[in-house]
């Protein structure tokens, strides 16, 4: 993790003396691009699985635009995002996935620092609460701050599947994941249409709760976090999926209802913007109903 946060660092070094120049229109053009390659990522798409070389045209133009505009958050995380679909749907190989994902984090670590930069100081970033954080950001900086928790959250959590338990419990995985979704959620709500709301669900039901580790840990909160999900959020796929699996591990007198939430998802119609991500969530609500079937 040490070695690719130091290459991250030296490889934007480098990027930055080569783009320092650049006028300010034609940085915002790099974003453009870059913004223009993410909502082709599905084109040629086959059963849910992108091309490899649309994910990564994405990145690579993501980059670009970080490499121009170092001191916006904006490309930052969408350079996040690009790296997780790349790792996530894209990827054939565990290992380059691994470092997909921790290439993503490094990157973080460096908006992080342009974030604390803004607050005064990483120690003082590191102290505040989730709505003082809010505070003491302007207007202007908070959806971006929000979404870079976020894909932060998001990248975090998709390395420690593949680290393994250990080092994810050595790193503090579970309280940084929370930690992050509770900032992204007091900072804007509407990431990800809920983005946040749903991850910390799934954190309060899935995550044993052990002390100084998760002692945060708190099933009942699984399931109304889920329903303001749903309720504020009711165009996302994800909610309706998120609030059945929380009933189904939280209520188990709401079964039926549980089970109407996740048909419903087994049967949508991907959005236009988002097909890859639909498909996914699709393909995994048809195979929770399977599971369900067979227990009765």
């Amino acid at each position: 993790m040490a070695s690719a946060l130091v290459m991250a660092c030296c490889a934007l070094a480098a990027l930055l003396a080569a783009v320092c120049a650049l006028p300010a229109h034609a940085a915002g053009a790099e974003l453009a691009r870059a913004d223009a390659l993410w909502t082709r990522r599905a084109d040629g798409q086959e059963n849910g699985r992108p091309r490899p070389e649309r994910a990564s045209a994405a990145v690579a133009a993501y980059e670009q635009a970080r490499a121009a505009e170092p001191e916006r958050l904006e490309p930052a995380w969408k350079l996040l995002r690009a790296l997780w679909f790349a790792a996530d749907f894209a990827s054939h190989d565990t290992a380059a996935e691994r470092r997909t994902y921790e290439r993503a984090l490094a990157i973080a670590d460096g908006a992080f620092a342009q974030l604390a930069a803004r607050v005064g100081g990483s120690d003082r970033l590191a102290g505040l609460e989730p709505d003082a954080l809010r505070a003491r950001l302007d207007e202007s900086d908070r959806r971006d701050a929000a979404e870079l928790y976020f894909w932060y959250a998001i990248n975090l959590g998709a390395w420690s599947r593949l680290a393994g338990l250990v080092q994810a419990v050595r790193g503090g995985v579970a309280n940084r994941l929370h930690e992050a979704a509770l900032r992204s959620l007091a900072l804007d709500p509407g990431v990800e249409q809920g983005g946040a709301l749903r991850l910390l669900s799934r954190l309060h039901s899935e995550l044993p709760r052990v002390p100084l580790l998760s002692g945060w840990v708190d099933p009942s909160r699984a399931v109304p976090l889920a329903e303001r999900a749903l309720a504020e959020y009711p165009a996302h796929p994800g909610n309706a999926y998120l609030l059945g699996l929380a009933l189904l591990s939280e209520a188990p007198a709401r079964r039926d209802e549980a089970r109407r939430l996740i048909e419903a998802t087994a049967a949508l119609e991907p959005r236009a913007d988002q097909v890859i991500e639909d498909l996914a969530i699709r393909t995994d609500a048809r195979e929770r109903l399977a599971s369900e079937a067979k227990r009765g």
